[in-house]
């Protein structure tokens, strides 16, 4: 599998989730109210995180590739909203490894 196969899996994990579940109607690129909702009312990421987190624990527990391209979607919007102008966090190329 190459990255750009891996990222395509991830969009087409995403795209139909999204609008499906009335998340935003743009596809993973538009705006995602619902995220950005939950951002605010916890005061952090720590939704995804946990997100994150319990689909590596269940891929570790039962293998499925599909808890991999979630994790890969959680990490995006993570991403994402950390880099939007009202967030004023530094770029992530800024920030030391």
């Amino acid at each position: 599998m190459t990255f750009d196969a891996f990222t395509q899996q991830v969009r087409a994990l995403m795209d139909p989730v999204a609008c499906a579940k009335g998340y935003n109607q743009t596809g993973v690129d538009g705006p995602n109210e619902l995220y950005e909702f939950v951002k605010t009312t916890v005061g952090s990421d720590a939704h995804a995180l946990g997100e994150i987190i319990y689909k590596a624990r269940r891929y570790a527990a039962k293998g499925d590739p599909v808890d991999v391209l979630k994790i890969a979607a959680w990490a995006f919007l993570i991403l994402k909203h950390k880099q939007e102008p009202q967030h004023h966090a530094a770029p992530i190329d800024a920030v030391d490894a």
